[in-house]
């Protein structure tokens, strides 16, 4: 035991992070300062592959660090900025860090047996908080109808989830290909697809939920693991729970359906409707932000500051704010919750296009080395990524740890994919 933990520490602590984030973003942030000494240790005292660094997705990933720091001199509050402008290095380095150990190692199952057993136990807990309350260290939701599980007060594991169990599963499932057409194995895949969904669906966060069942959706019709009517069937199951699901549950039809059509009586067409919703004023400050600062915007973090000097009152009739006393009121907030936004705002254009080149880009070649040789743990990753940039769903911070972990180690995986196949 005590060789398995010395000769695989870097697999051990990749396999932590999921449990990580659940103890806080400063354990989770050490595994990264960890690695990445690591990282720096195997290339540059043994001298091993310094290739490593020759990758056009790593040039134009510290281009984006370069503009961060520049950006920081524009920013309106740079004690705000400083540290996610110079700290964003991280990324890259943990990027190039996880591909070099997970392409070196011959002990992938220690890292995917980690996030697998992390996995069920947070899973169970959130049944378990859904049937009793209370999850099984006592915590109890701040909020009616939602499941924080271990997360305690903050409202956000079904990002979790999402970012760790599709390339876990298809971790199984590339150990497995052969036997995926086999009726009994399909079964157990749909029962465990059928198990996330639920638990997915009872954690009550709509975004997320949408966010899952895209990439299950898309996981299942792009891979050619399980036979086009095995494919169909599923699908089929996994409409029909969903709909049984929020029809008699009634907090998730609350969320889903009623507090939905509720909050928009007064929307006649689609933009009304997202700027008579609960995030649309953070959406119409955030644009208004970027509006003020078109070109570098205001800078990281700065979104909280820049609100509260907004005025968006011109974008509704006098009837909306009398109706809806909120609207008003919610235009502040630490970011405005939605990706495309909060990157126009605070890195303007220059930032938005800088990112989004990076992304597209990475995407491409991806989904290249996927259609060669079809390893559903590539496409899984691949498609948490596009999930993070569906257009007009809300979504957290893109530069807080949290979520910034959790979708930096998605890039991680499927870079060290890209270059052992390419």
């Amino acid at each position: 035991m005590k060789n398995i933990i010395k000769n695989n520490i870097p697999e051990i602590l990749i396999g932590l992070y999921p449990f990580s984030l659940l103890l806080g973003t400063l354990i989770s942030e050490s595994i990264n300062i960890i690695l990445i000494l690591f990282f720096a240790f195997n290339i540059f005292i043994k001298k091993n592959d310094t290739k490593i660094f020759l990758d056009k997705i790593i040039y134009i990933l510290f281009f984006i660090w370069l503009y961060l720091l520049i950006n920081l001199l524009n920013s309106t509050d740079i004690g705000l900025s400083f540290s996610r402008c110079v700290y964003f290095i991280r990324f890259p380095i943990l990027i190039l860090a996880i591909s070099y150990f997970l392409n070196n190692s011959k002990e992938l199952k220690i890292i995917f047996s980690l996030w697998v057993i992390t996995l069920i136990i947070i899973i169970f807990d959130l049944y378990f908080q859904n049937l009793f309350g209370f999850n099984t260290v006592g915590y109890v939701s701040p909020m009616p109808g939602r499941l924080p599980g271990f997360l305690k007060d903050e409202l956000k594991i079904a990002h979790l989830l999402i970012g760790f169990f599709i390339p876990s599963l298809a971790y199984l499932i590339s150990n497995k290909i052969s036997l995926i057409s086999n009726k009994k194995n399909l079964f157990f895949l749909i029962i465990i697809l059928i198990i996330y969904l639920l638990i997915i669906l009872l954690i009550n966060e709509r975004a997320n939920a949408i966010r899952a069942i895209f990439i299950i959706t898309f996981f299942l019709m792009m891979n050619n693991f399980i036979k086009t009517s095995y494919i169909f069937l599923s699908m089929l199951i996994f409409i029909v729970t969903i709909s049984l699901t929020i029809s008699f549950n009634s907090n998730i039809k609350q969320r889903f359906f009623t507090e939905i059509t509720n909050m928009n009586t007064h929307a006649k067409n689609l933009p009304q409707y997202i700027l008579l919703s609960n995030y649309g004023p953070h959406y119409l400050s955030g644009y208004e932000v970027f509006k003020k600062y078109p070109i570098f915007g205001s800078g990281l973090k700065t979104f909280r500051v820049e609100c509260k000097n907004i005025n968006i009152k011109k974008y509704y009739t006098q009837r909306n704010l009398d109706t809806i006393t909120n609207i008003y009121h919610n235009k502040c907030t630490t970011h405005p919750h939605q990706t495309y936004i909060e990157l126009l705002s605070e890195t303007g254009f220059v930032g938005f296009f800088s990112f989004f080149s990076f992304f597209i880009y990475f995407l491409f070649r991806g989904f290249k080395v996927y259609l060669k040789n079809q390893n559903p743990i590539l496409l899984g990753c691949c498609l948490f990524i596009i999930s993070e940039f569906i257009p007009l769903l809300p979504s957290g911070s893109f530069f807080t740890s949290f979520s910034a972990t959790i979708f930096w180690i998605n890039v991680s995986v499927a870079y060290s994919l890209i270059k052992k196949y390419e």
